[in-house]
């Protein structure tokens, strides 16, 4: 493995390469595979997070969206066709017949679906292991924010869903360096410092930079950026930031299928401990089997053709 001095040297050379910079962006740029609408999704699933929002600003930006306001319209029982011109008067009397939590599943589980789109698109077999793994961060992470009272779920999942995002755009576009950065962690480095070495750049950076094109909000940017390194978000993200590592640490656990509740709880006292939580061992084996269950159920729903 390589030391902490070899890392910074190559942290900070390597990351002020032309070349690499160069690589990092094309790459970022040439990705087309994933939806390119994340900003109206996540600002659709941010103001129905909140109940107090005004009904206006949500049928403004369902107006951006006519497949999914055709949806929602035919789920309250309204009438309406697909193709059909909807009226804002429709799109209230839908959100008041349906409630907030409703349409913000039905929001939530659209995202999800546009990757499930990309995963049966792609024909990379590491790609498609890596949306489905992001998509379970994404309602684990989701999960996780409500046991803990966090105030923005929606921030949660939608960080949750992009997580492994520079690993499936490296995947995607340079299978090559993904193997080889693969090869190194095989012997014994940290995925950041293989990254670093093979490319200039790590898979948070190359992430963000699509993030950043598609207009995500800074604070989901700069924490799925430092995905490897809580210590370098910027301050006011420091908890969000905690909050996506426990839920990476959950879902991992929960993929492995050999992790049971009580065998995660040591370390999720200690992550529950830096959010602030208060909570025996009981209660969390109660909340974690929860969250597992609406996963498998949530999963199985999505991934039906």
């Amino acid at each position: 493995m390589l030391d902490q001095t070899t890392n910074r040297k190559i942290d900070s050379f390597l990351q002020k390469s032309p070349n690499a910079l160069k690589k990092l962006q094309e790459m970022a740029t040439e990705t087309k595979e994933f939806p390119p609408k994340q900003l109206l999704i996540y600002n659709l699933m941010r103001i129905t997070n909140d109940v107090q929002t005004f009904d206006t600003e949500l049928i403004n930006y369902l107006a951006e969206d006519t497949e999914l306001a055709s949806l929602l319209v035919q789920k309250a029982k309204l009438g309406a066709k697909t193709g059909m011109i909807i009226s804002a008067k429709q799109l209230k009397q839908s959100i008041k017949r349906l409630g907030y939590g409703f349409v913000h599943n039905e929001v939530q589980n659209r995202f999800a679906r546009q990757y499930v789109g990309a995963y049966y698109k792609v024909e990379s077999q590491t790609v498609k292991s890596l949306i489905k793994k992001s998509i379970r961060l994404a309602y684990v992470a989701k999960g996780i924010a409500k046991m803990v009272k966090h105030d923005n779920e929606a921030q949660c999942f939608c960080a949750g869903i992009n997580f492994h995002l520079g690993e499936m755009i490296l995947a995607l576009r340079d299978p090559k360096s993904h193997s080889e950065i693969n090869k190194m962690q095989r012997q014994g480095a940290d995925k950041r410092t293989a990254e670093l070495n093979i490319l200039g750049f790590d898979s948070g950076e190359l992430a963000a930079r699509k993030l950043e094109e598609w207009l995500m909000p800074d604070h989901v940017v700069n924490v799925v950026r430092h995905n490897r390194s809580v210590v370098d978000v910027k301050a006011p993200n420091a908890k969000f930031a905690i909050l996506m590592k426990f839920a990476e640490f959950v879902n991992d656990a929960l993929i492995d299928k050999q992790s049971g509740p009580h065998a995660m709880w040591d370390k999720a006292y200690e992550y529950l401990g830096k959010l602030d939580v208060k909570m025996d061992i009981d209660t969390w084996s109660d909340q974690i089997r929860l969250i597992y269950i609406q996963l498998l159920e949530t999963e199985y729903a999505l991934y039906q053709r």
